[in-house]
């Protein structure tokens, strides 16, 4: 299996992410699984490593789709990102996806963020009413959030997959408490990665 490059970093920082094919479709087997699948006798080994990958791939498409100055736009886009990442960590560990199941999951995950930080959120998209400097302050916050809440999603499910679980015996209240833990893990990584600074308060 090639090596995985910890890109983090350079990736951040040049905001140049790959074309995510199969966003807002149904995705066919991906090369991660692909890849797994192949691998043989190292296919335990391999899966945690390929999860890793995917989830912070699409961390960083969080990331760049939260700079956008489109509200809406950005919203949606950040939902599919998160509803991709689901349907290729389930493809990687061989478990059948439905988008049906996998959004009111993840609203609920969001939700159990707390009022303070989805009210600093939304505030921050308020402030891209500031003349000037209310988008760019605005934007890289949102972008930071974003990528910390798919982070999150990301760990959340590479281990309720690893351990056997589906999507119907998901329960988002057993993991509130370990989801908002990824998710202040997910900020920080990316607030380090895009700025080399410490993340915004939660």
């Amino acid at each position: 299996m090639p090596a995985i490059v910890d890109a983090d970093t350079v990736i951040a920082a040049r905001l140049r992410f790959p074309h995510p094919g199969g966003i807002g479709g149904m995705a066919t087997e991906s090369a991660d699984a692909r890849r797994c699948r192949q691998d043989g006798d190292g296919r335990a080994e391999a899966k945690p490593v390929l999860a890793q990958a995917i989830v912070r791939r699409n961390m960083w498409w969080s990331a760049g789709v939260g700079l956008l100055p489109l509200p809406l736009v950005e919203t949606a886009a950040i939902t599919a990102i998160q509803l991709k990442l689901i349907r290729e960590l389930a493809d990687l560990y061989g478990v059948p996806f439905r988008d049906g199941l996998a959004k009111p999951i993840v609203a609920s995950l969001i939700g159990g963020l707390g009022s303070v930080a989805l009210g600093k959120i939304a505030g921050y998209g308020v402030a891209r009413a500031i003349p000037v400097i209310g988008v760019p302050i605005a934007a890289g916050s949102i972008s930071l959030f974003a990528a910390g809440i798919t982070y999150a999603v990301g760990r959340i499910f590479t281990t309720h997959f690893e351990q056997g679980g589906t999507l119907r015996d998901f329960d988002p209240e057993k993991v509130r408490e370990c989801f908002q833990a990824e998710f202040g893990k997910g900020v920080q990584k990316a607030s380090s990665a895009m700025t080399g600074g410490a993340a915004p308060a939660l």
